[in-house]
């Protein structure tokens, strides 16, 4: 009773509360941080959140679809390759040189028999091997016959010997003639299993954005749903 009265008088000391031992020196105090503050709870481990099957589904639905595009673009590209190129004459002209793709048609040039200088075959080395590609020759410049380098000189030369004969005499056909060289097969397979791939991770896609929102919605019923005792 005598110590409380005289803490009592002694007033409140700063740094919160204290507690005295007895028997221990005057003015001798100890701090109890418990005294003053709760201890900090850990959360036991049915109250920690659960990891969220539709937020694992949406990243996997966004990963795919990223993947998606290089393999789409890809693909457009190989369809759009311009890798078929046509020369057709008219009698005394004019020449069309003409550029296909698999989705596009381009229209290089017309060119006058005036315009037109004859074709030659053009000759590269890649390593033992040797290429050969014909080229039109124009007052406007060179421009080639072929969208690849051919193994074949003979049918290189072919069609240079066409254009050439009709240079010398326009007349000489009455319909006309229509040269072409097709390479396309390349890049359509190509582009086709590009495409393949990426309409395929494209569907994966889009199925784990569905199983995403189904999920999604069970959750939602799940945390809105009573408690069961």
């Amino acid at each position: 009773m005598g110590e409380q009265s005289a803490a009592a008088r002694e007033g409140p000391l700063p740094g919160g509360a204290h507690l005295r031992i007895p028997g221990a020196a005057a003015g001798a105090w100890v701090y109890d941080r418990a005294v003053t503050e709760p201890i900090a709870q850990e959360p036991t481990p049915g109250a920690q959140a659960r990891p969220s099957r539709a937020r694992a589904s949406t990243l996997g639905a966004v990963a795919f679809a990223l993947m998606t595009v290089p393999f789409l673009v890809f693909g457009w590209m190989m369809f759009n390759s311009k890798a078929r190129v046509e020369l057709s004459c008219h009698p005394l002209g004019p020449c069309t040189l003409v550029e296909l793709s698999w989705l596009e048609r381009t229209e290089v040039g017309q060119f006058t028999v005036e315009e037109l200088q004859g074709a030659s075959v053009e000759r590269n080395r890649k390593g033992a091997s040797h290429l050969y590609r014909p080229v039109l020759e124009t007052t406007r410049g060179k421009f080639p016959l072929s969208a690849r380098w051919m193994a074949d000189e003979a049918q290189a030369q072919r069609t240079a010997n066409v254009v050439n004969r009709f240079r010398a005499n326009p007349l000489l056909s009455q319909k006309g003639f229509l040269l072409f060289h097709d390479h396309r097969r390349g890049p359509l397979l190509v582009g086709a299993s590009f495409s393949a791939v990426g309409v395929l991770l494209l569907g994966v896609s889009l199925w784990l954005a569905f199983k995403a929102r189904r999920l999604s919605r069970a959750e939602r019923a799940a945390q809105a749903a009573p408690p069961t005792p």
